[in-house]
């Protein structure tokens, strides 16, 4: 199997240098992007679905997209941060090959840290080539260092036909036998695997995989809801609005705005 980190198509879409303080807890959504941070000073920590991350000075951290669930800030942190896109190929080889979120800086790392975010800006939103590629030249090399060297193993590989079956068909009604099928499992032992494997169900994760898929529509797009829900299958809006609140805490009017007015 080729290794789809070789080709990952990463693509950023902000970077920057910030000091926070006790109001950053408002980041606390469900945010879209991959994030990377170098910390300088101060503390903080952001809670994600599985862990807590203490963020500390002289390390770098990657965070997930849709990953947080709160933050908080006692008193200040001045961090360096980029924020990035995967491709789906990527972004489901992630699911089953974990990374680690948090990392002790090397000699160096700021310097190029805050030459990362340099050529970000100075690329005007990409318009600029040489330092777009500079930029993402060496977003792939922090990110490389959260990969883990260990190989993926085989049973947690053989899942991905069918993580990219669902990522392909996210607008259609999506069954435990359709799945299993690409797998060539009973319909049962599929669902009990997958389970075991990913700490969901597979509806669970296609559910969420929805949600994921309406956020990033609701920021990129000039989409309605209502033509959103229907690109994903939903037949109800209002029903569309109730299952996006139950997973952002916001309805998704209030989310797109809450993203757009930063």
């Amino acid at each position: 199997m080729n290794n789809p980190f070789l080709t990952a198509d990463l693509r950023l879409t902000e970077a920057g240098s910030t000091q926070v303080d006790p109001l950053w807890s408002h980041i606390a959504t469900y945010f879209p992007y991959y994030r990377m941070y170098y910390v300088t000073s101060g503390s903080a920590r952001m809670f994600l679905f599985e862990e807590t991350l203490e963020l500390l000075p002289h390390r770098l951290y990657f965070i997930p997209a849709f990953s947080i669930t709160g933050a908080e800030c006692d008193a200040s942190m001045t961090h360096h941060w980029v924020h990035f896109r995967l491709d789906v190929t990527t972004a489901s080889y992630l699911t089953i090959y974990k990374t680690c979120h948090c990392i002790s800086a090397q000699e160096g790392d700021e310097a190029l840290f805050r030459k990362m975010c340099r050529h970000y800006n100075d690329s005007h939103n990409g318009n600029n080539v040489p330092d777009m590629l500079a930029c993402v030249s060496l977003a792939k090399y922090f990110f490389s260092r959260f990969l883990p060297h260990d190989s993926i193993s085989t049973q947690a590989a053989n899942f991905l036909p069918v993580l990219e079956y669902i990522d392909a068909h996210l607008a259609s009604k999506i069954s435990n036998a359709e799945l299993s099928k690409i797998m060539c499992l009973n319909e049962t032992y599929f669902s009990n695997v997958f389970t075991k494997q990913f700490g969901i169900s597979p509806k669970q994760y296609t559910l969420q995989k929805r949600i994921a898929a309406a956020a990033s529509m609701l920021l990129e797009t000039e989409k309605t809801i209502k033509e959103i829900a229907f690109a994903l299958g939903y037949e109800n809006e209002m029903y569309f609005n109730r299952i996006f609140r139950k997973f952002t805490g916001s309805p998704p009017g209030e989310y797109r705005k809450s993203f757009r007015n930063r």
